[in-house]
């Protein structure tokens, strides 16, 4: 069965705004997962049980959700706008080349502006491979996608900290853009 809008819905709910339905959000961004599924029952949008819930953590293809120890509290693993949510990054040295998915008109607007800026997120994403960064780029369906190569060596070199979160995307503050090494495109 899809459940791509009711993950979609939960992306909402967990990254950008718990308050729509009243959830007890802690500082890393776990909500209880008993009070999420009677939430969303209840606001009647979609219908939701323990055993959906867990198909969608278990296909999402972006690894975007994570259950805690014991499966009571379930979080998005990163892109919260959520300004007091603490993003529970492991920092590291990242691979040499990182990869970020956008469109042709906003690599326009990072050159113009002299890097990628991390906007109402927490942090830039990336990937270690171009693979999953397609996939983002691909994203806005009526737009040229982009896949930028930056040199997260050098980067780091100069003193960048990298986080990468627990589905594997490698968060940075931003990316001037003389840290850009190339422009992938299909």
């Amino acid at each position: 069965m899809n459940y791509t809008k009711l993950s979609i819905y939960l992306s909402c709910l967990l990254r950008h705004q718990p308050e729509l339905l009243g959830l007890d959000m802690d500082v890393h961004g776990y909500v209880p997962v008993e009070q999420l599924i009677n939430a969303i029952n209840k606001a009647g949008k979609h219908t939701i049980t323990r055993e959906i819930l867990d198909q969608i953590v278990e296909t999402d293809d972006k690894k975007r959700y994570k259950y805690s120890e014991g499966g009571y509290r379930i979080k998005a693993c990163q892109g919260h706008s959520i300004p007091w949510v603490i993003p529970e990054l492991t920092y590291a040295p990242p691979p040499a080349l990182l990869y970020h998915g956008t469109t042709e008109q906003a690599y326009a607007k990072i050159l113009s502006s002299g890097g990628i800026s991390r906007m109402n997120r927490h942090a830039v994403h990336t990937q270690a491979t171009a693979e999953p960064a397609w996939k983002s780029a691909r994203r806005w369906k009526k737009q040229s996608p982009v896949v930028l190569v930056i040199n997260a060596a050098r980067m780091a070199e100069d003193g960048f900290q990298f986080g990468v979160s627990d589905n594997g995307v490698w968060c940075i503050e931003s990316v001037p853009a003389e840290y850009i090494a190339d422009v992938l495109r299909p």
